[in-house]
C-alpha cells in the first residue's frame, strides 16, 4: 500500500514526506468520507482500508497517529456550539477504525477524547451519542490492556480538563458521562474527585447564588457510585459549614 510505504520513509525522511502524508490522508479523507454512516462491513473508505492493513507494519503507529491528527484537527472542530459537518460519519470511521485495529496507542486519549466528550455534551443527536460512547468505551478499554501509566496519566488529564470546561453550564451532562465512565473505569474517576469538587465549589462561586443543592444533588448520586472515596466525599459536602 503506497500510504504505507510514504509513512515508513516520513519517519526517516523528515518534514516534507510528514507534510506529504498528512495533505494525502486529508484529501482522501474527506472525498471518500460518506454523508451518513454506512454498516460497519460496507465500509471501502481508502483511508480506513490503509490504516487496516497497517496494523502489523512497522510504520503502523505513525500512519495511524497521523491519521488521527488530520481527522481531529480538520473534521472535529466545533465552531462554537455547532457541530461540524457529517459528524455522524465521521464518528463512525474513528469507531471502524479503532475496532479493525485493535488500537492501544496512547494518541487515541489525546487525539480523540476531548472531541469525543464534547459531542456527549453538546450535541443530542442520538447517533452520535451512541457512536460517541461506543468511542469512549473503546478507548478506555484499549487503556486498560495497555501497561505503564502513561495512558492513565493521559485519561485523567483529559478528563481534569473536561470537569473544568464543562461544569459549570452542563454539570448534569458532564456527571452523566463521569457515570458511565465509572462503570467502566471505577479508579479513574476515584481519581477525579478533587477536581470534581473543585468544580463545583467554582461553578457555584461564578453563579454567585451560594450552595446549588440541584447540582450536589447530582454529584453526590455520582459519588455514591464511587465505593467509600465517594461515600467519605459526601459526608464532607454534608458536614461544610453553611
Amino acid at each position: 500500500m503506497g500510504l504505507s510505504f510514504i509513512c515508513c520513509q516520513s519517519q526517516t525522511q523528515g518534514a516534507y514526506l510528514n507534510q506529504l502524508l498528512g495533505n494525502i490522508i486529508q484529501q482522501y479523507f474527506g472525498r471518500f468520507l460518506p454523508s451518513s454512516p454506512p454498516a460497519s462491513q460496507a465500509w471501502q473508505h481508502p483511508i480506513l482500508l490503509a490504516v487496516s492493513s497497517s496494523a502489523t507494519i512497522p510504520g503502523f503507529s505513525h500512519l495511524y497517529k497521523t491519521t488521527l491528527q488530520i481527522i481531529s484537527e480538520n473534521y472535529l472542530q466545533f465552531k462554537g456550539h455547532a457541530p461540524p459537518p457529517c459528524l455522524a460519519s465521521v464518528l463512525a470511521f474513528i469507531l471502524e477504525a479503532l475496532q479493525r485495529t485493535k488500537s492501544t496507542e496512547v494518541c487515541n486519549v489525546e487525539l480523540l477524547l476531548p472531541a469525543v466528550l464534547k459531542c456527549l455534551v453538546l450535541v443530542n443527536e442520538p447517533q452520535v451519542k451512541k457512536l460517541s460512547t461506543e468511542i469512549l468505551q473503546c478507548v478506555l478499554e484499549s487503556c486498560q490492556t495497555r501497561s505503564g501509566g502513561e495512558p492513565a496519566t493521559q485519561l485523567t488529564s483529559v478528563f481534569r480538563r473536561f470537569i473544568q470546561d464543562y461544569t459549570t453550564v452542563y454539570d448534569n451532562q458532564v456527571y452523566s458521562v463521569l457515570e458511565a465512565v465509572a462503570a467502566l473505569d471505577q479508579p479513574l474517576v476515584i481519581n477525579l474527585i478533587p477536581a470534581m469538587t473543585e468544580a463545583l465549589r467554582s461553578s457555584e462561586y461564578k453563579q454567585g447564588l451560594g450552595r446549588n443543592i440541584v447540582q450536589r444533588e447530582a454529584y453526590k448520586r455520582l459519588l455514591s457510585q464511587l465505593a467509600e472515596a465517594g461515600q467519605a466525599e459526601i459526608l464532607k459536602l454534608e458536614n461544610e459549614s453553611h
